[in-house]
């Protein structure tokens, strides 16, 4: 593989995630999001996966028939567990409105069982990048140590649009978080069994995470900031 190919081969799946991204953004903002418009948002992400798969199919074809059944439980774990949290939290914590009317953008902050369905497709959309430029990066000869920092520093350069789009502030967090997580998805595309599609689990799940941590941490400061009772 020369280095041109390469370089044309990386630039391609960047126009695809920015013409991606940038289109879902300018839906947001005319009010298409992901609860409320779940299909369209479904169909978006698919859409812009297709062509990640056509260009890259002699990569990812071999993958096929890798599928275990292990990871499928996990994923399915995964889900289930998400289900059981959408349904308790909202009974045992109180709805963080303040915190969802500043972040407007981060739906998973709702808990609405409406946004896991064209969540799933973006999560999709995201891995089926990670894992073509995953594979094409080990084409090249480099050690999984070399992968992984290629990696974050081209999955880091993508999510700076996201200063500007989202501001600065949130924009940042979002992208150091997202760096962050990525740099296992490498690692687990090329050294574990069926490694992309733990990878799509624990992406898939991160987001659950992080919206429990934020209702039980707004939970937490809105208990601290009322005035004691007499």
């Amino acid at each position: 593989m020369t280095q041109s190919s390469v370089i044309t081969d990386i630039g391609a799946l960047a126009l695809i995630w920015l013409a991606c991204w940038g289109v879902s953004f300018g839906l947001i903002r005319r009010g298409v999001t992901y609860p409320d418009h779940p299909a369209v948002t479904s169909a978006l992400f698919l859409g812009f996966s297709v062509p990640v798969v056509v260009l890259h199919w002699r990569r990812l074809e071999p993958l096929a028939g890798q599928f275990t059944a292990a990871p499928c439980i996990a994923l399915a774990l995964a889900v289930a567990l998400t289900l059981v949290i959408y349904a308790l939290i909202p009974k045992i914590l109180r709805r963080p409105d303040a915190l969802i009317a500043r972040h407007p953008e981060e739906f998973y902050l709702r808990m609405d069982h409406r946004y896991l369905v064209p969540k799933s497709f973006e999560v999709l959309f995201q891995q089926l990048v990670i894992l073509a430029l995953t594979l094409l990066l080990a084409e090249t000869g480099l050690s999984v140590s070399a992968v992984v920092f290629a990696f974050l520093g081209i999955f880091g350069v993508l999510h700076l649009p996201m200063l500007l789009v989202i501001g600065r502030g949130p924009g940042l967090s979002y992208g150091v978080a997202s760096v962050t997580l990525a740099a296992a998805f490498p690692w687990l595309i090329l050294r574990v069994q069926s490694g992309f599609l733990y990878s799509y689990a624990a992406h898939w799940f991160f987001y659950t995470v992080v919206a429990v941590l934020a209702w039980v941490a707004w939970n937490r400061g809105a208990e601290a900031s009322e005035p004691p009772r007499p």
